[in-house]
């Protein structure tokens, strides 16, 4: 049986942190319901890492803090010791990077 581990994001960048090899992208998602006859909303922030040397140069010179932006990604699980306790972490690793439109502030400087 194959297996499927594909997480897609459609939303806007809020920063790009550059790290010795790769970058880490905040990226904000916006999400709707109704509740107790209520209109809500929420925004979810993930951050995601970039480790492909092609895209990271590409994102570093084509994205920036507002354009809306296409992820497709996986997610990876680990775990490291800190101070004798065992910590886990969820990872969203980038496999394709879509600038879909520019902020009109970025577009505009």
């Amino acid at each position: 049986m194959r297996t499927v581990n594909r997480h897609t994001l459609l939303g806007h960048v809020g920063n790009v942190i550059p790290l010795e090899n790769a970058l880490k992208v905040n990226v904000a998602t916006n999400r709707e319901w109704h509740a107790d006859g209520e209109r809500k909303s929420a925004t979810d922030w993930v951050q995601v890492t970039v480790l492909d040397k092609d895209q990271v140069k590409w994102i570093k010179e084509n994205v920036g803090q507002g354009d809306l932006v296409y992820i497709e990604s996986r997610i990876s699980n680990s775990s490291y010791e800190k101070g004798g306790k065992q910590v886990y972490t969820t990872d969203v690793i980038a496999k394709l990077f879509n600038l879909i439109s520019k902020s009109r502030a970025h577009s505009q400087a």
